[in-house]
């Protein structure tokens, strides 16, 4: 018994003494879409001109197949919402979720951060080309001329950083948990094998750079840009949330808790080219080039980059070329052009297969496929 309470008290003080990433991690284990309420939080505030979203005569005429319902269920699905011709054409919610329930983006932020560095180019005060090290000299360890701003967009920065969310050591658990932004940007380093702008690598650091970018560019927060430019003309329904550190600096890489109808605008706004109702928010060229696979760059497989954009994923399923926002747990907003429909789904769990070189596993097909489903494009079971 002595050596169990000597054994809990060393324990106990090791915690205690620990960084506060490894505290939060130990105590919280894993991510969740309710993370929201233990971090501190910016606001976005819905629109001062809400807009809520058409509501087609064939509303929940259609529906996925009950095999898919059920894997829905199966995979703790919050929310699942179908935009076509700019009207909801399904919805349905699942979790105790409604349509005021806001949930976690995780990753899906990614592809906001890269929607409004495209505002930021559009306004002139900062170039593709431009040195990271100039635009955010935050980045002590690493040196001008290393990078780009698009070698942080197309997640080819090649920074000594390992994209592990189970190790609570890691950095990125010190991105997630931690309260210090600052602190983690002035140990971040370029790899010495001069990969970048040549090798694509997942790196959720890459995407808190561009958070940095936006707020010394414009000297506001990521939230009052995403507000500026993105919420208030949406006409978004209900406020938003970004988590933050303790300094109010957002967890530009993920972190964006929102409802599925919000989302979905997104989502629609990037299937207009930049353009909602008659207002061109973010240049076309530049979603374009958001949503198109970057050019030059491999994987360290080897495999020529077609699933990559700016920030932004892109997968090709039954003849069609799909851009989308994705996040951890099964955060989507799929923009299908063909159809001229938006897809979202938000949840809980996600299953993956840890072979798949480009992450298009089983489960990110099965929305699409649903959705494709609801608007009449294909059958159950095929």
């Amino acid at each position: 018994m002595k050596k169990i309470l000597l054994s809990a008290g060393v324990l106990a003080v090791l915690y205690f003494i620990a960084p506060v990433h490894v505290q939060m991690g130990l105590k919280h284990v894993f991510a969740d879409v309710d993370d929201y309420k233990i971090f501190d939080k910016n606001t976005l505030s819905k629109s001062t001109q809400p807009k809520p979203w058409p509501v087609s005569e064939n509303y929940n005429k259609n529906a996925p197949s009950d095999e898919l319902l059920q894997f829905f269920k199966d995979r703790q699905t919050c929310a699942f919402l179908v935009i076509k011709d700019g009207q909801i054409v399904y919805e349905n919610y699942w979790e105790e979720y409604t349509k005021e329930t806001i949930s976690g983006s995780f990753s899906m932020a990614k592809t906001v951060n890269a929607i409004l560095i495209g505002k930021l180019i559009e306004q002139g005060k900062v170039k593709v080309t431009d040195d990271i090290k100039k635009l955010v000299p935050q980045l002590t360890q690493v040196k001008e001329g290393e990078l780009t701003l698009r070698d942080v967009l197309t997640m080819s920065a090649n920074l000594d950083w390992s994209e592990s969310y189970w190790n609570i050591f890691s950095l990125t658990a010190e991105s997630y948990y931690g309260d210090d932004l600052d602190k983690l940007m002035s140990k971040l380093k370029v790899r010495k094998d001069k990969q970048q702008g040549k090798l694509w690598e997942y790196q959720s650091a890459c995407t808190q750079i561009l958070g940095y970018v936006i707020k010394n560019a414009t000297g506001k927060s990521v939230a009052e840009n995403a507000q500026q430019y993105l919420w208030e003309p949406l006409g978004a329904e209900s406020d938003a949330l970004w988590s933050t550190d303790k300094n109010g600096m957002e967890k530009s890489f993920c972190c964006l808790n929102a409802t599925a109808r919000d989302f979905a605008r997104l989502g629609q706004m990037v299937l207009q080219h930049g353009k909602w109702d008659t207002l061109q928010l973010i240049d076309s060229t530049y979603i374009h080039d958001m949503t198109t696979a970057a050019a030059g760059l491999k994987d360290k497989d080897g495999n020529t980059l077609d699933w990559y954009g700016y920030q932004t994923w892109i997968i090709h399923y039954e003849g069609h070329t799909i851009p989308y926002f994705r996040g951890i747990l099964g955060q989507f907003i799929y923009v299908i052009p063909n159809e001229n429909a938006v897809v979202v789904r938000l949840g809980k769990k996600i299953k993956k297969d840890s072979d798949d070189p480009k992450a298009e596993h089983r489960d990110i097909k099965n929305y699409i496929e649903a959705g494709l489903q609801v608007l009449g494009k294909s059958k159950p079971n095929s």
